[in-house]
């Protein structure tokens, strides 16, 4: 049997959003923004709407209709251009995974490292950010293979720059540490480390090697692959640690992200290689015409429009993305009203 003709699993995807534009939202945000320090992370990019979240559901349609279904995390926001009837869609509010005592919460950490307590949610899920896009046809087998997770198990260094989340990935490299030693690992999974499907890319873990321990996994910040599973074996082994994220209402640098999920996954041999050339991280204001031209031609399977504070134009910038997405999307997808 072909394998892109396997019988698969059922496999969701979990998108997390919110209507930064919402007046009731902004209202209670600002009840506690009053409280916030310089080591957390509340930037205007990490809320501001691009209005291109309708065209999410029209890719996802187009490309992927093979999807089981679509699990989306907002805070009671509803994007009104949504059926909320539609059999594949399931809102999901915060309290309906997280300990109302944390509540609210405006920490995308925090979100999203519980998401394995989603009522509902398949043991294969592929999960996104709202600014993550399918942008060409896809199949099962490009996100599992055998339902083991796809990815890249390529290492690199963290670089500690601005506008980054180095110091919590950092955060999660410290656990990783702890529970993996990178010579075994790399002696019983020496083929996943180094494959033919990365490229050059194989460059980024040979410079990694003179190290004794992990110094970082290579993050294309592009939709992950995960097992509902491995939350559920991280947070038995190290939850006292996880469960700090709760305690910060906003992003912290003593957080821990999603991107530990991954981390473990990949230490544990627990991914099937994938080209790194599948997704593309695009910084929206810095690359737009590149970010136009692959949403014309869908150069990439997967890209991701990284919002950023410098952009000089917002609305102008807006309007460009907009456009190409309309002339790329232009049907509504069975998933809108």
């Amino acid at each position: 049997m072909n394998r892109s003709m396997k019988q698969y699993d059922p496999i969701d995807f979990v998108v997390d959003w919110v209507d930064s534009n919402d007046i009731s939202w902004k209202k209670k945000k600002s009840l506690y923004e009053e409280n916030v320090i310089s080591s957390v992370d509340d930037s205007q990019a990490r809320y501001r709407d691009w209005g291109i979240f309708k065209y999410w559901f029209r890719a996802v349609e187009k490309n992927a209709p093979w999807v089981h279904k679509i699990f989306i995390i907002t805070d009671h926001q509803n994007p009104k251009f949504l059926n909320k009837h539609s059999s594949k869609i399931v809102f999901v509010n915060h309290e309906d995974f997280i300990p109302n005592e944390y509540l609210p919460t405006f920490n995308s950490d925090a979100i999203e490292i519980g998401i394995q307590n989603i009522p509902g949610l398949s043991e294969h899920f592929v999960f996104f950010n709202d600014d993550m896009f399918i942008n060409k046809p896809v199949k099962p087998i490009d996100f599992f293979d055998g339902n083991i997770p796809k990815d890249s198990g390529v290492m690199g260094p963290q670089f500690p720059i601005s506008n980054s989340i180095t110091h919590i990935t950092v955060n999660n490299m410290e656990i990783i540490n702890k529970y993996f030693l990178k010579k075994k690992v790399l002696r019983k999974y020496f083929f996943k480390f180094f494959n033919w499907r990365y490229g050059k890319d194989n460059i980024r873990t040979a410079t990694a090697l003179p190290w004794q321990v992990f110094i970082g996994f290579y993050d294309m910040h592009i939709p992950i692959s995960f097992l509902k599973s491995t939350f559920d074996n991280v947070w038995s082994e190290v939850g006292n640690l996880l469960s700090q994220n709760y305690q910060h209402r906003f992003r912290s640098q003593l957080d821990y992200s999603v991107w530990l999920m991954r981390y473990f996954q990949l230490a544990s041999g627990n991914f099937f290689p994938r080209r790194t050339r599948f997704g593309k991280y695009y910084n929206l204001g810095e690359q737009t015409e590149e970010i136009i031209n692959d949403i014309k031609t869908g150069k990439h399977a997967l890209i991701v429009l990284n919002d950023q504070e410098s952009i000089n134009d917002y609305p102008y910038e807006k309007k460009l993305v907009n456009e190409v997405f309309e002339r790329r999307y232009s049907r509504k997808s069975e998933f809108e009203n």
